[in-house]
């Protein structure tokens, strides 16, 4: 009795645990597609803050060299600069979005592969949930070797041709999405 009540637990947290996948997964489609790039309110915000410290600088560097730099026009005329800049600068910073179209060859695999793993993963589900599989957890070792080859390849992925801060994301979403992976082998091995 009790070996079915711990099957019925494991089976609990794998059904949970696909759920987790998939928004990991999503987290990383988001991450290489960009996505929330130029609709973030912390980007008006620092492009805002960028022209202003543009018009307080060269202000600053005009009347040091006792050029008469103040009024409304030219302060306007400093600052629409100063936009312009941020708006380069948010783009190398927050990028712009990308479509699936556009990726290269390697990306859409990726993407693919992972897509590929959630269907998997969602089909499990989906049997367990209609009392279709009799013998659970069978295919752990062709599951986990495709969560290997993926995770491979989330890791020599190029991130120099993403923005700024989905570089620096990638690393983390990449670590969430080990621990799913992590979480897949404690359920397995019932740990």
């Amino acid at each position: 009795m009790s070996q079915i009540a711990l099957l019925d637990k494991l089976l609990t947290q794998y059904k949970v645990w696909t759920l987790k996948l998939i928004s990991s997964s999503k987290d990383i489609e988001n991450n290489i597609l960009q996505k929330g790039s130029g609709k973030n309110i912390e980007e008006k915000i620092v492009s805002i803050v960028i022209s202003s410290v543009f018009v307080y600088i060269v202000t600053g560097i005009l009347s040091l060299f006792s050029v008469y730099s103040g009024g409304f026009i030219f302060g306007v005329l400093f600052f629409a600069i100063g936009i312009f800049l941020s708006k380069y600068l948010n783009k190398k910073i927050f990028g712009t979005e990308r479509k699936k179209e556009n990726l290269k060859d390697d990306e859409k695999e990726l993407l693919l592969n992972l897509e590929k793993i959630n269907n998997t993963h969602t089909e499990i589900r989906t049997k367990i949930n209609n009392n279709k599989i009799l013998v659970n957890f069978s295919e752990y070792p062709s599951l986990y070797n495709q969560f290997k080859n993926v995770f491979e390849e989330l890791q020599t992925y190029n991130t120099n041709h993403l923005a700024y801060k989905y570089r620096l994301s990638h690393k983390l979403v990449v670590s969430k999405y080990n621990t799913q992976i992590k979480k897949f082998n404690a359920i397995y091995a019932n740990k």
